[in-house]
């Protein structure tokens, strides 16, 4: 049985207030051209009568109104959907691909919190859309492999966004990160830096872990370049209080042995350390160098500005509706994983 879609039930799908949602749909002013099109595109795909009613009639043949009500489905996590340097470029790039389709959108951050084995997994995941007239589905980021099998159980076109799971079958769009840590390796050794740091959280995203074996395997390659003394740092990442631990550990390594470059494994992990560093002391290149990867708009504004790895994040997003289309198109064919390839960025910090 369909429940009732209410302006509750849009701003706990959305991670807004009942106030920004209400203002949103009745056209007032107090919320930003962004949000608002996010709350109307949520309430189309869920039938949100009031919006719905107070939109202009049109008369549509039973086609174009399939193509109108058309959605794609995309799945994020809480932490994903509030990160804005790196995860809402790739939302972008997803939600403009799927306009220029003609479908609509719908974010959930899907678990099982809250499964009986009553429900079915649509009723799970969103029990408010209309699944009909569901195109497919866009994961971002890391689910667990139970979400996932539950999302791929709907029977709906599977597109994980930077995340890999070879127990499904389903396409897979990502940036080459091996590539990335290697190319991050290599320009620092031809800075006769060849005692470097990384930085890391594993369990934050696969790409985290894909850039921690490029790094290794550039560091072990001996046929081009002097051999890396490499040293690997884990810390708490979500936490974000991890700066003062590392430099304290810093401080326990005798001057002349400490890492003469730095990489992080994201641009605000690389930020961050930059920031601590200088703020005790450290003159950053020439005391050491330091790079991150992503190029969030941040980098090329910090003091000095931060070398960096970019990364097509609007990019992926595009490829993600792309992959869906050719999915749908050709529901038959062997699945694929796309990796777009990655740029080096030198600039004053390395």
């Amino acid at each position: 049985m369909s429940r009732k879609v209410s302006i509750q039930s849009l701003a706990d799908q959305l991670g807004l207030s009942k106030y920004a949602v209400s203002r949103a749909l009745s056209g007032k002013p107090g919320v930003s051209e962004a949000t608002r099109t996010r709350v109307l595109e949520l309430a189309r795909s869920m039938g949100y009568g009031k919006m719905m009613a107070a939109e202009p009639k049109v008369s549509l043949n039973r086609a174009s109104t399939n193509a109108f009500s058309q959605f794609v489905l995309i799945c994020m996590n809480q932490q994903n959907r509030v990160e804005t340097n790196y995860w809402q470029r790739v939302l972008s790039g997803v939600i403009t691909a799927a306009g220029e389709r003609e479908w609509h959108h719908a974010i959930v951050s899907p678990s099982l919190e809250h499964r009986n084995d009553s429900m079915s997994p649509e009723e799970t995941i969103a029990p408010y859309l209309d699944w009909s007239q569901c195109v497919g589905i866009i994961v971002m980021g890391s689910f667990p492999y139970t979400v996932l099998q539950m999302l791929a159980q709907t029977g709906h076109h599977l597109i994980l966004v930077d995340h890999q799971e070879p127990l499904l079958h389903c396409d897979t769009i990502g940036h080459d990160n091996l590539e990335a840590g290697r190319t991050a390796v290599r320009y620092l050794q031809s800075r006769q830096c060849h005692h470097i740091g990384f930085i890391t959280d594993d369990g934050r995203s696969a790409s985290f872990t894909q850039r921690r074996i490029g790094i290794r395997l550039a560091a072990e390659d001996e046929s081009s370049f002097q051999p890396v003394q490499l040293l690997e740092w884990e810390i708490p990442y979500e936490r974000g209080s991890w700066s003062a631990d590392l430099l304290e550990r810093l401080n326990r390594i005798p001057v002349h042995e400490r890492p003469t470059a730095w990489i992080g494994a994201n641009d605000d992990i690389a930020l961050e350390w930059m920031r601590t560093l200088q703020d005790n002391g450290y003159d950053i290149p020439d005391d050491c160098r330091i790079m991150g990867m992503d190029n969030v708009m941040a980098s090329s504004n910090s003091s000095p500005p931060l070398s960096t790895i970019h990364l097509s994040k609007e990019e992926m997003g595009h490829r993600a509706i792309e992959s869906l289309a050719r999915r749908i198109d050709r529901p038959g064919t062997p699945k694929e994983t796309v990796m777009l390839s990655t740029k080096l960025l030198p600039r004053d910090s390395a």
